[in-house]
């Protein structure tokens, strides 16, 4: 069994290996048509994640298990273009992109104390940091270096790093300490705070449950000053949509724990609004549905 999870992993890095380079000789049409056509043969072809798509839907998309194809074929079209970075200069990503919010970024970076950019697994955050970096922002990211094995993140590193973006692996004994430091640089620190991959997380209310989500940026926050900044990029009519949101205003009054808890429970509340609202553009392949306590009704209502 190893062995053949090997295998495939070979077979998946040297695909994308190959698609990189492919990239550079065809345009981007070409290059998404491909791009779907690949989505289609894994929906049909890898049942466990077509089922874990299918109850993430069933959740957040009042049950609507139909559109899990047009999952699959968001995530492939987003991955192709995370792919075409090598492809692109700076101005050729920023020219797909309609921005909301900018002026939020720069008013929070104008305390000087760092911006912790919190997004989720929503749309293309790997090309939204890309893209914030190509803007001339000093960007830093934290990104998981043991699920993916080493080699995936060398090159997803690499890729990352073609506009700037500087990466720091979760596993680094010093993430914290060059968490801070970044943020004392006044840089960009990015996040994603929808899922716990250390389950070292805080308890909260998400998508109608009780769920964990990293603590990281709460207590970043709390420690160092810094503003969170909640931030999606997202599918829109072939290109991309960047929404950077307000910081989130927060006053600490209850104890660092229970600040933490709070703070991350905002921070919830705005990542469970914009995953509602773009139900087929969020993978998150680890989530641990439980039984729903919560009415689905009040859970929708939530972006009407």
């Amino acid at each position: 069994m190893k062995q053949r999870v090997q295998m495939l992993n070979g077979v998946k890095y040297y695909s994308i290996r190959v698609a990189i380079i492919l990239r550079k000789f065809v345009g981007r049409s070409v290059f998404q048509k491909g791009a779907r056509i690949v989505a289609w043969l894994s929906y049909i072809l890898l049942r466990q994640r077509r089922k874990i798509l299918t109850e993430n839907l069933r959740h957040i998309a009042q049950g609507e298990s139909r559109l899990v194809r047009e999952t699959f074929i968001n995530f492939g079209l987003a991955f192709a273009d995370f792919l075409a970075i090598p492809s692109m200069n700076s101005k050729e990503i920023c020219r797909m992109v309609k921005v909301h919010g900018l002026p939020n970024l720069d008013r929070a970076l104008s305390a000087g104390k760092g911006v912790i950019f919190v997004g989720a697994h929503l749309g293309n955050p790997n090309l939204e940091a890309c893209y914030i970096a190509g803007l001339g922002y000093k960007v830093v990211g934290v990104a998981e270096s043991l699920g993916p094995e080493e080699r995936f993140f060398n090159l997803y590193s690499k890729l990352r790093g073609k506009t700037g973006m500087e990466i720091v692996r979760l596993e680094d004994k010093r993430v914290g300490m060059k968490a801070v430091e970044a943020l004392r640089r006044n840089k960009v620190l990015v996040l994603l705070g929808d899922r716990d991959i250390t389950e070292n997380g805080v308890r909260v209310n998400f998508l109608g449950q009780e769920s964990l989500l990293p603590k990281g940026p709460a207590l970043l926050s709390l420690k160092t000053g810094a503003p969170i900044v909640t931030t999606f990029f997202v599918r829109d009519n072939g290109k991309y949509t960047a929404i950077i949101e307000s910081p989130i205003e927060f006053k600490r009054n209850n104890g660092l724990e229970k600040d933490i808890q709070d703070l991350t429970q905002l921070i919830a509340n705005r990542l469970e609004r914009n995953i509602l609202t773009y139900p087929t553009q969020w993978y998150v392949f680890q989530m641990d549905w439980k039984e729903q306590t919560n009415d689905y009704e009040n859970l929708f209502e939530k972006t009407s």
